[in-house]
């Protein structure tokens, strides 16, 4: 406790904006990469950013790990640091952060890049945190959406990871954004997330809330092909429980499709699908059949 009080005297004798840079690099971590500080100083509200951090260097508040990281000097630093506004003023400090990383990724030539895809990540982290438990309609449209569109980037990227978990927030998030008019107002943004939160509670093995979100897809898809995806998770989710089901869903969305088959396959159909297939590759010589590459889907 006395060392806890003795840390606080200690801040609150640094200068304002060298509290304030603190409090910045804070919102991050324990540590933050030099290029983040450098777009943050790039705004009028950041300016003195970089030069602050050196005089919290010089105090032994943080210190240069390496030639591009940020980092408090001790865990207790950071969270005396982060914990000393209220809550409702440091979300302040993530919305500024989180808008001045948004504004930065417009910059980007290769939104493929991996620094590109680390600031679309934190960006993301940083409105998420601001808007954590308030009302998303004191944002623009324009900015929700925007918000809402990183957090579906975000969520796919982590279902690609197979990390249940992430994709799951970010697509609470992204969904939280585009509010009850989202069907109506940015359909494709919302159609994905309901996908996105499909395909993660499938991998988190969560099958009824599978079906909550497929239901919305199919109460809200404009086209049958923009069910084709939810209707292949569901598939995948149901068959673990009734593979017969399964089965027979995947036949009725296959027919929809123009390929019908059998209700019971004979010894007959069987016979006339190889010789159908025969049929087709009549005229291919043997190499190019066996030098065909694998089917990957």
């Amino acid at each position: 406790e006395n060392v806890a009080a003795i840390l606080r005297n200690k801040l609150l004798r640094l200068p304002i904006k060298v509290f304030e840079a603190l409090q910045v690099m804070s919102c991050f971590g324990v540590k933050v990469d030099q290029d983040v500080l450098s777009i943050l100083s790039g705004s009028d509200q950041f300016d003195e950013l970089i030069s602050s951090l050196g005089y919290a260097i010089q105090e032994g508040m943080i210190e240069k790990r390496n030639e591009t990281t940020y980092g408090f000097a001790h865990d207790t630093i950071q969270q005396a640091v982060y914990e000393y506004l209220p809550e409702a003023c440091m979300k302040e400090f993530h919305f500024k952060i989180g808008m001045q990383l948004v504004r930065a990724l417009r910059g980007f030539v290769t939104p493929e890049s991996l620094q590109c895809i680390s600031i679309t990540f934190l960006a993301i982290d940083q409105m998420n945190r601001a808007c954590d438990g308030t009302d998303p309609n004191r944002l623009d449209t324009r900015i929700k959406n925007t918000l809402a569109s990183l957090n579906l980037k975000a969520a796919e990227r982590a279902i690609d990871l197979a990390d249940a978990s992430s994709a799951l927030s970010h697509v609470r998030f992204g969904l939280q954004f585009v509010g009850d008019t989202g069907w109506s107002l940015c359909y494709e943004i919302c159609l994905r997330l309901h996908e996105a939160a499909c395909l993660a509670n499938y991998l988190n093995s969560s099958p009824d809330e599978v079906l909550k979100h497929f239901e919305e897809i199919i109460n809200h898809a404009r086209t049958f092909e923009d069910k084709i995806k939810a209707n292949c998770i569901m598939i995948k989710s149901s068959a673990s429980g009734n593979i017969k089901g399964a089965i027979n869903s995947a036949f009725i969305i296959l027919n929809q499709l123009g390929e019908s088959f059998p209700s019971v396959a004979t010894p007959e159909d069987i016979q006339n699908a190889i010789a159908s297939i025969k049929e087709f590759h009549c005229d291919d010589p043997k190499e190019k059949i066996m030098n065909s590459p694998e089917l990957t889907d």
